[in-house]
């Protein structure tokens, strides 16, 4: 057995703590970061076990009993977050050791980061001392876990509903950004883990375990430096042999490897070199956030794509003509429908102001009953591979209907059981809304669909690119 596949399942410990003790938790802070804000994201998620504060005088904070020290506290704690000063850590990290505590994790800052000799030093003393007392660090200077189905959460607006991806994030905020974006769309986590400046335990440690996790089935990441760059060659080579891998690689342009230096002590690379190692390794480097989120999207709903032909179908000629350009400079296509698809397409649409060849622009789809008349034999046609959906609201026929909301829900059912009877993927885009009550059928449209198994996007644009970048994944697989 590798020393990888030794080392995931111990690391298991760390993701199932059964007490939680925070020290440095101000008696008046309400913020979002910090000790306070790990104590309500705990209380909001619903953390099962005791949550014990450390103060030096408070009797209480947000209800909870507090503790002078780690010492004070009668009863076992597996994990302690650290939001003291870094000169107060080597101290707590003495309390941890003789309170037998298994992990620590240091949101606490100011260490390799800072560019100071000193800290840095300091820094690898922690790292030192915990190992040999048999403690694991997560961090210095990271936001943690959030781990729904252990009822750990990193920030607030955390659910506790577990999925299926799972993360590997140096930065807390893009760590709390993914999840903030993927759960409208459907996505669900199985872990998120911001683990900043790696002092212990580093990317590779997290991409082995979430290979080995049988809770995870696809894992995204961002990666600011490189440690160790043959074991985290190796480590990446395993994930993306394994499971659907995306990465999101920063310092790609000089500024940003100064700011990710700053940041989280990280060298950036070569990008050209991760690139090559990403490709040996099957997995996705995408530019951004956002592509980060829709290719997990894709990974979790799309799964995969039979060839590029694509047809479009939504109300709206100059919106579809836009769509068959986004989709050609994405690199997919969008054939012609064959003439008995036409036909078979010209008995469930009027004459006037429809475009039945593909892109497909009718008035049918306002009908009741032709919404799946129109959309079966495009999902079916022999020259097409995915039907992509797009639509918006606050105008137009939707705008007018009394029952919207009914029509919203039917649409997603209709499309769903398109999707199901016609063997290919439907995707489905909602173009920007721009006014309230719009935004809102929006996001209850949205929802209904990843619900009934669908693919969502906010534009045809990233809906296009995100399909494209599936293709690229299925073929490095191949």
């Amino acid at each position: 057995m590798s020393t990888a596949q030794a080392l995931a399942p111990e690391l298991d410990f760390i993701f199932h703590p059964r007490s939680i003790a925070i020290a440095g938790v101000s008696a008046k802070e309400t913020g979002a970061f910090g000790g306070g804000g790990f104590v309500s994201s705990l209380q909001e998620i619903g953390f099962r076990g005791p949550i014990f504060l450390i103060h030096p005088t408070a009797p209480a904070i947000r209800g909870l009993k507090c503790y002078p020290s780690l010492r004070d506290i009668p009863d076992d704690v597996d994990y302690v977050i650290s939001s003291v000063n870094a000169r107060n850590v080597p101290a707590l990290l003495e309390d941890c050791i003789a309170k037998g505590v298994k992990v620590l994790h240091l949101f606490t800052a100011g260490f390799t980061e800072t560019g100071d000799a000193e800290r840095a030093k300091m820094e690898q003393a922690l790292v030192t001392r915990a190992r040999a007392a048999g403690i694991r660090l997560i961090g210095p200077n990271c936001m943690g876990l959030y781990v729904p189905a252990a009822r750990l959460a990193m920030m607030g607006g955390q659910i506790a509903e577990a999925g299926p991806v799972g993360m590997v994030s140096q930065s807390g905020m893009n760590a709390g950004e993914f999840v903030r974006y993927a759960i409208p769309r459907g996505i669900r986590c199985s872990k998120v883990i911001s683990f900043g400046n790696g002092a212990d335990l580093k990317a590779a440690d997290f991409f082995d375990y979430l290979t080995d996790d049988p809770e995870t089935e696809i894992i995204v990441a961002y990666l600011e430096g490189i440690q160790d760059g043959p074991r985290l060659a190796r480590a990446i080579r395993r994930a993306g042999a394994a499971k659907p891998l995306a990465i999101l690689k920063s310092g790609r342009t000089e500024a940003g490897s100064r700011a990710a230096s700053s940041h989280t002590a990280s060298l950036a690379g070569s990008l050209q070199i991760f690139d090559g190692l990403c490709r040996q390794a099957g997995a996705l480097r995408v530019e951004s956030l956002e592509e980060l989120v829709d290719v997990a999207v894709t990974f979790r709903f799309v799964k995969r794509l039979a060839g590029p032909n694509i047809v479009v179908v939504g109300g709206g000629g100059g919106a579809s003509v836009l769509a068959a350009d986004d989709l050609d400079a994405a690199g997919l296509k969008v054939p012609a429908l064959l003439p008995e698809t036409q036909e078979a397409l010209a008995k469930v649409t009027h004459e006037a102001g429809t475009s039945v060849r593909n892109p497909i622009d009718t008035t049918s789809l306002w009908e009741e009953q032709g919404f799946e008349s129109t959309l079966m034999p495009c999902a079916t046609a022999p020259n097409i591979d995915a039907l992509l959906y797009h639509t918006s609201f606050g105008g137009g026929p939707v705008a007018r209907m009394v029952d919207a909301r009914g029509r919203l829900t039917r649409q997603a059912e209709g499309l769903r059981r398109v999707q199901e009877e016609s063997g290919k993927p439907v995707i489905v885009a909602i173009r920007p809304a721009t006014e309230a009550a719009a935004f809102e059928h929006s996001l209850e449209f949205q929802e209904q669909c990843w619900r009934n198994g669908l693919a969502t996007y906010p534009s045809i644009a990233r809906a296009a690119n995100a399909l494209a970048r599936l293709l690229e994944w299925q073929s490095l697989r191949a």
